[in-house]
């Protein structure tokens, strides 16, 4: 989720979720509500030690993609998950260690540079596929200023004070003009990058978000990437890696691995 920041300075990484029992809220998220039990079937968790990380996108009984900045030496994956501390039949668990970021992240964090946030992580065998668990298209073309679009995950669900939800959080967003995205947060803006939530604030992702999925025609367009700090201020929209400048590169890793 997104970390607020002033105009001029660099987009925010998107932080880990802390130590469950630590600001952790059964509420709703930021402008969102409880997604309905396995409604996002391709929603990944990425898990470190004990802590959820990061969320994630099935895109193939083999291959998840994620945010960059999400990689560590090994991540426990979750597919089929609703409910973090309930075992509710359709969850499989994974321990992935084969973790392709793309080549051109910087990845120094503390840089000002955030581009190509953007990685593939191969699980170590397939999931297999069911109601709960099923991969999600690419969306083979950009994304067009005020579509209506989809974001899930377990981030935080208040900010600046964090808690966190037990359940799935789902919100509806739209797609901001890329001139907005820019005036948000000048000179840190690429042309493989996007903004969404809403312009006024009040909605979007959040801390913890991270990695996770932009849904919108039905199709992954993007992947949580920074923002601002609180969450979803007014004129700091959220930022996303936009998946559509990376369909080459997803193509040939997932072929060449």
């Amino acid at each position: 989720c997104p970390r607020a920041l002033p105009p001029g300075s660099p987009i925010t990484l998107l932080p880990p979720i802390p130590t469950p029992g630590q600001g952790w809220a059964d509420t709703r998220a930021i402008g969102a509500k409880e997604c309905r039990p396995n409604s996002q079937p391709w929603q990944a968790g990425l898990f470190y030690l004990t802590h959820l990380f990061c969320g994630a996108t099935l895109i193939s009984d083999r291959w998840l993609l994620t945010a960059a900045h999400c990689r560590k030496r090994y991540l426990w994956v979750r597919l089929g998950e609703h409910h973090l501390w309930k075992w509710e039949g359709p969850e499989q668990l994974f321990r992935a260690t084969d973790f392709f970021p793309h080549p051109g992240f910087n990845q120094d964090l503390t840089a000002q540079d955030h581009n190509n946030d953007i990685m593939l992580v191969r699980l170590p065998r397939k999931a297999h596929l069911g109601p709960a668990v099923q991969p999600l298209n690419l969306s083979q073309t950009c994304v067009s200023p005020g579509t209506q679009c989809l974001i899930s995950g377990w981030g935080a669900v208040s900010s600046p004070k964090v808690e966190y939800p037990l359940t799935l959080q789902c919100a509806n967003i739209s797609i901001l003009e890329a001139r907005l995205c820019r005036r948000a947060y000048p000179g840190r803006i690429s042309d493989s990058m996007l903004c969404a939530g809403l312009w006024e604030g009040g909605r979007g992702s959040c801390q913890g978000d991270s990695g996770g999925p932009l849904v919108c025609n039905g199709t992954l367009a993007g992947v949580v990437s920074g923002g601002s700090e609180p969450c979803s201020r007014p004129r700091r929209p959220a930022v996303y890696t936009s998946v559509c400048h990376y369909l080459d590169w997803i193509q040939e890793t997932m072929e060449d691995n």
